[in-house]
C-alpha cells in the first residue's frame, strides 16, 4: 500500500487558529516516498514522446528525503504552498524522452530523483528549481519577460529546453564567470528562459554565496536576479530583498 507522508503542522510557518466547530481540513504539499508506477506521472508522459519512468527510492533514503524536503517547503509561506503544489514524488532514477533527470514538475507536483550520490543541498536545489518552473508556468505575468530577453545578448536564442542542452553536452551547472558576463550562470541556463529562471531562483532561495558574488560583480547578473526577487514578491509580500539577503551564506 502507497504511504503518504504529511509534514507535521509544527512545520508551519505559522499557527493555525482554533475553531469551536467544525475545522475544514486544508490540503498539504503531500510527500511521496515510495511509489515510481505510471500512476505518479501526467496520462500524457505515460507514452511516447515523453514515455517518462522511474525506480522506487531506495528504502534507506527516505528518511534523509523526507527532512531535506521539510527545510525546502518551510521556506515558503503556507498559502503558496498549498495552492502551487499538491505532491512531491521522490524516486531513485527519473528519465524522460529517454534522458535521466535529477527533477522534473508536472501542473502541481514536483519529481525529485535521489540515487544517494548528490548531497543534500543539490537536492534541495533542484526542488526550488523545479518548484519555480510551476510557479512561472502558473503565474507568467509577475516577471516582466520581454526585459528579461533584452538582457540577454543581442540575437541570442535558446536551445529549446533542457533535453536538448543535455543531448548537446551543453548541460554544465558549474558557475561560469565568462557566461556571467552575458547574463547566464551557467551553461544550462542557456537551455530555456524558463532553465535561466530556474538557475536564478534555485540558488536566490538556497542563500547561494557564489551567486551572489556573482551578482556583485557581473550587472547583467544582478538585474536578472532582481527580476526574479520581483516574481517571488508579487507571489508573496514574505518575499522581498532584504529576506533573500538574509538567506545567504557565507562562502
Amino acid at each position: 500500500m502507497k504511504v503518504a507522508l504529511f509534514f507535521a503542522l509544527s512545520w508551519l510557518p505559522f499557527a493555525l487558529p482554533i475553531h469551536a466547530g467544525p475545522v475544514k481540513p486544508v490540503r498539504l504539499p503531500e510527500v511521496i516516498l515510495d511509489a515510481a508506477g505510471p500512476e505518479i506521472f501526467p496520462p500524457s508522459w505515460r507514452s511516447a514522446p515523453v514515455s517518462a519512468e522511474a525506480t522506487v527510492l531506495d528504502e534507506a533514503l527516505r528518511a534523509r528525503s523526507q527532512k531535506l524536503l521539510a527545510a525546502a517547503l518551510a521556506r515558503y509561506p503556507y498559502a503558496v504552498l498549498q495552492k502551487h503544489l499538491h505532491h512531491v514524488y521522490v524516486v531513485g532514477r527519473l528519465a524522460y524522452s529517454g534522458v535521466p533527470t535529477g527533477g522534473t514538475n508536472s501542473r502541481t507536483a514536483v519529481y525529485l530523483a535521489n540515487s544517494g550520490k548528490a548531497s543534500d543541498a543539490v537536492l534541495e536545489g533542484i526542488f526550488h528549481a523545479e518548484f519555480s518552473s510551476i510557479l512561472l508556468r502558473n503565474l507568467p505575468q509577475n516577471l516582466d519577460t520581454n526585459r528579461w530577453l533584452q538582457i540577454n545578448p543581442p540575437g541570442f536564442r535558446y536551445l529549446g529546453s533542457g533535453v536538448q542542452a543535455i543531448k548537446q553536452q551543453r548541460a554544465s551547472r558549474q558557475l561560469d564567470a565568462e557566461l556571467h558576463k552575458a547574463g547566464f550562470l551557467h551553461a544550462y541556463a542557456q537551455a530555456s528562459q524558463e532553465e535561466d529562471f530556474n538557475s536564478l531562483a534555485s540558488r536566490l532561495l538556497m542563500g547561494d554565496p557564489g551567486l551572489w558574488s556573482a551578482m556583485a560583480q557581473f550587472p547583467k547578473i544582478q538585474e536578472k536576479a532582481a527580476l526574479v526577487m520581483d516574481f517571488y514578491g508579487r507571489l508573496h509580500p514574505q518575499f522581498t530583498p532584504a529576506w533573500f539577503k538574509a538567506r545567504r551564506m557565507l562562502p
